[in-house]
């Protein structure tokens, strides 16, 4: 009888604890934050990633704010003061969570009690912050060896120089991959793919992590925005038909890319304020200086927003080609339509109007245009 009476204390005491749970998640989230250097004002949390925004806002008094509120699933949020571009950014979930920070360097803010933003940071303070201090001494390697790219790499020092950056390149694949697939049930495993493979690795690499990810974070904000990506890929993938569309070139001039049909066209995605656009710049004018000619013709759409840059660009580096804009920065329509993450991207685009290739940079293009051409 004792055993009963003993084992139904136990189950009762499961069910409170399970309903003491299950409210406890459903009140919500409480942020209790602390500033050491502001005393008053207005801070505001707040949530943005594409055409979505949510914000709150609330008052400190002598150094400290609070916020309350529920999320239906956690997402990355920040913590800042208005007029402020960036601030302290956290995977918020329905959590008390403590934060503390200084105004002025609000990426240093501590965050405690948020569990799955300490897994996603996890990856940022250990296999990321391996590879960017291996990467370190080999930039300053290369830049000592060609003083800042004013000198050219001798055949010995690029040999040497491409093996380290292999290297580089194999230690930040193997740590990204072993955090990924340790990690596949959790929302960070999402958020690396997206902040590291989208942008730095290959459609084909997406998908391959994807796939592997659990179900419940496939169904998430993120594991949906990673699907997103990938059927925007697929419509931009080498064999597909180009996503036609038109901008203004800087005469205002409206110039569509089925303009270039029955050539070989690159479209090349890049921007004024962009450095690695600016010094793969002189590759492209070789290119379109060699093959013109023959068939090939390049079509600068820029993501710059102030024409007067955008122009000054074109003339200092000798981009004699047509160049379009819609001078929204990111925003641009055809960038967004083919899903550019970062600059310079190019996709070189057939007769057919048919992808070739994306990508070709340096040698890669001087390569493929040759293979192009020796055939024509």
């Amino acid at each position: 009888m004792k055993s009963i009476i003993f084992k139904s204390g136990l189950l009762a005491l499961a069910l409170v604890t399970a309903i003491s749970s299950c409210s406890k998640k459903e009140e919500g989230y409480t942020i209790n934050g602390k500033f050491t250097d502001v005393k008053d004002g207005t801070v505001y949390l707040e949530f943005t990633d594409g055409d979505k925004t949510i914000k709150d806002s609330t008052q400190i008094a002598d150094g400290k704010f609070t916020f309350k509120g529920k999320v239906a699933e956690p997402l990355l949020y920040s913590i800042k003061f208005k007029g402020s571009e960036f601030g302290a950014l956290f995977l918020l979930d329905n959590e008390n969570i403590n934060f503390e920070a200084k105004k002025d360097s609000m990426f240093l803010a501590k965050v405690s009690g948020a569990t799955q933003d300490s897994i996603y940071r996890s990856f940022y303070k250990n296999e990321f912050k391996k590879i960017s201090g291996t990467a370190g001494p080999i930039y300053k390697l290369s830049d000592s060896l060609t003083q800042n790219g004013k000198v050219k790499l001798t055949p010995e020092q690029k040999t040497m120089l491409d093996k380290r950056w292999a290297d580089l390149q194999t230690l930040a694949d193997d740590l990204t991959d072993k955090f990924i697939k340790g990690h596949k049930d959790k929302l960070a495993a999402a958020l690396v793919i997206d902040e590291r493979i989208v942008t730095y690795g290959t459609p084909e690499k997406v998908k391959e992590y994807y796939t592997i990810l659990t179900p419940e974070i496939q169904k998430s904000f993120y594991g949906k925005k990673l699907k997103d990506n990938i059927d925007l890929n697929d419509k931009t993938a080498v064999g597909v038909t180009a996503p036609e569309f038109s901008q203004t070139d800087v005469n205002g001039k409206v110039v569509k890319l089925s303009d270039y049909k029955g050539k070989y066209v690159l479209v090349d995605f890049w921007a004024s304020w962009c450095g690695p656009c600016r010094k793969e710049n002189p590759n492209v004018v070789v290119a379109y200086k060699t093959y013109h000619d023959k068939g090939f013709d390049v079509l600068g759409v820029s993501l710059d927003d102030k024409k007067n840059l955008w122009q000054k660009a074109i003339e200092k580096d000798g981009l004699t080609w047509t160049h379009v804009s819609d001078l929204k920065g990111w925003k641009n329509d055809a960038a967004v339509l083919y899903g550019v993450k970062l600059v310079p991207t190019n996709y070189l685009i057939g007769p057919d109007g048919k992808i070739v290739a994306k990508n070709l940079r340096e040698e890669a293009l001087q390569s493929k245009l040759k293979e192009i051409f020796s055939k024509s």
